[in-house]
């Protein structure tokens, strides 16, 4: 009897350690399985936020591309009316005297110079205005016309860098060179 006794008590002294030990481990197995758990849960939200991002950012720059697009065009139609309106003698004759063609290069001019406000850069608006006040003043005693031209060959730059040229090493006295055929004689005047 004493050896079932002894038995007895190393049995219940073994199953007493090995519930200590149980115990023991079992804060950390629920922590280790909620750790896996909330990892679980992390990792399936960042990846749906990730989805997101890139679909969001897809969307973005297939909504860029396609105000690019419109952008281009409406700086296109811009230059289009500024250089008509200072190289087509015809039409600057016209303008002067025909009320009608009066009237309609002041609607594409507001249409234009608003699309601009909407679309360029603040630089490029700025210098829209400084050539469009500078034009108005044709008939003042400090105007000049070629400061006017100049005004608009850095417009035309800074369109340029707005339309993704944004390091662009070519200035003002290149496009004038594009313009004029006589640029030169004027650079070097200063």
């Amino acid at each position: 009897m004493d050896i079932l006794l002894a038995i007895l008590q190393l049995a219940l002294l073994f199953a007493g350690w090995f519930l200590y030990t149980y115990v023991k481990k079992l804060p950390d197995q629920v922590h280790a399985k909620n750790l896996k758990a909330f990892e679980l849960d992390l990792n399936k939200q960042l990846e749906e936020f990730r989805n997101q991002l890139t679909t969001d950012l897809e969307l973005m720059k297939i909504n860029e591309s396609q105000l690019h697009i419109h952008k281009t065009q409406e700086f296109s139609k811009l230059v289009e009316v500024l250089l008509i309106s200072l190289t087509d003698k015809d039409y600057v004759r016209k303008l002067g005297s025909d009320k009608r063609i009066q009237k309609e290069h002041n609607k594409k001019m507001l249409d234009l110079g608003t699309k601009l406000f909407f679309f360029a850069s603040d630089e490029t608006v700025k210098k829209f205005v400084e050539w469009r006040k500078y034009s108005l003043a044709v008939d003042t005693p400090q105007y000049e016309a070629k400061q006017v031209i100049i005004i608009l060959a850095e417009l035309i730059v800074l369109i340029r860098k707005d339309l993704g040229y944004s390091q662009t090493k070519c200035t003002k006295d290149d496009f004038l060179h594009i313009m004029l055929t006589d640029w030169d004689r004027y650079e070097r005047e200063g």
